[in-house]
């Protein structure tokens, strides 16, 4: 009996728990992605962010600021690198400046801030330079010469417009004086160990004959171990082509001209003159009409002119001009000549018998 009370328990127990019924899961919620907070860096760092004149600028220390700008600042500057198009200020009173962050540092992805003093948007590292000669991008649309920092709230570059910027370490070597342009010759070079080195040519001077990663020891032979010893060496200099660096180019030691010599202009070459077509000149006598032969004779009448008008014809001789007697043209044009507003007589023979015709003037 006891068993089967304990049997019926069992059952029954079964039986309940069936009728329960199960407890259903609670759905995991979804994460929601949410973006970095760079306010805290954004109140940090936004009056870091100065303006000389027009040009916004960032401040790397408490007397100077840096900016990039395509348009020259309305304002002194202290420093310019015309192909990188950054500026260098300083300020007259003191500044709140932001800490350089090393670019190595930075990651492919990482989340960054492009900020001005009164905007930020949030953006990610979408491609790292792998020099300070080049360029870093990110994912976004920035405006230009802005602050480019990660949560650390430090900055990595200066924003230059659109999606790219200049990374850290480019902006020091521009801020400390260690890389310098020169247009005039076409390259940037910056400082190496006692020497300079060539870090951009521009390729559109065409006469530049520096090489990128061209070494510099000496310009007319003068020892240059900088960027500053290098610019007073060209200070005063006026034809570059005549400056001569002595130089290790591919692990090769040589002597090389700063320039090519400007070619000379063109001289454009003297059109040949043509030949002046010389224009036979026409006699008072032709122009009424007459052609003569070299004995004075007509040989030709113009249709309609004088001379059919007054019933001349091919062989009548011209014997004299009024009472001048005449052996050639000429004599009777130079007559005619002198003798221009009045009629003139000429008198013709023909087959023996001799008639005069009246020119009218």
């Amino acid at each position: 009996m006891k068993r089967l009370g304990l049997f019926l328990l069992l059952i029954t127990g079964l039986l309940f728990a069936a009728d329960v019924p199960a407890s259903t899961p609670a759905p995991a919620s979804k994460a929601e992605f949410v973006y970095p907070d760079f306010s805290q860096c954004y109140e940090k760092n936004r009056h870091s962010i100065v303006s000389f004149g027009s040009t916004r600028s960032v401040a790397i220390s408490e007397k100077q600021a840096v900016a990039y700008s395509k348009e020259k600042p309305s304002v002194p500057y202290v420093r310019f690198d015309y192909y990188a198009n950054l500026y260098l200020f300083d300020s007259p009173k003191p500044l709140v400046p932001v800490k350089l962050k090393p670019t190595s540092e930075l990651k492919l992805g990482e989340w960054l801030v492009s900020m001005t003093d009164n905007s930020l948007i949030a953006v990610n590292a979408s491609k790292i330079g792998n020099s300070a000669n080049e360029l870093f991008e990110f994912g976004g649309v920035g405006e230009v010469s802005t602050l480019v920092g990660g949560l650390c709230c430090e900055m990595y570059g200066l924003g230059i417009g659109d999606k790219f910027f200049i990374g850290s370490e480019a902006l020091k070597l521009f801020i400390d004086g260690k890389t310098a342009s020169f247009q005039d010759l076409g390259v940037r070079v910056v400082d190496g160990n006692e020497s300079v080195i060539v870090d951009f040519v521009d390729s559109n001077v065409k006469e530049a004959k520096l090489k990128v990663g061209d070494v510099i020891t000496r310009l007319n032979g003068k020892s240059v171990k900088n960027v500053a010893e290098f610019a007073d060496a060209l200070r005063g200099l006026k034809d570059l082509s005549k400056v001569s660096a002595q130089l290790q180019r591919n692990n090769a030691w040589m002597e090389e001209n700063l320039m090519a010599p400007k070619p000379l202009p063109k001289k454009e070459e003297a059109k040949k003159k043509m030949p002046t077509p010389q224009v036979k000149k026409v006699s008072y006598l032709q122009s009424k009409g007459f052609t003569f032969d070299t004995n004075l004779r007509i040989k030709e009448i113009a249709r309609g002119s004088f001379a059919e008008q007054s019933g001349l014809k091919v062989g009548d001789r011209l014997m004299q001009v009024e009472q001048l007697p005449i052996t050639r043209v000429a004599e009777a044009d130079a007559y005619l000549a002198k003798n221009r507003n009045r009629e003139v007589s000429l008198l013709f023979d023909r087959d023996d018998f001799q008639f005069f015709v009246t020119l009218t003037r």
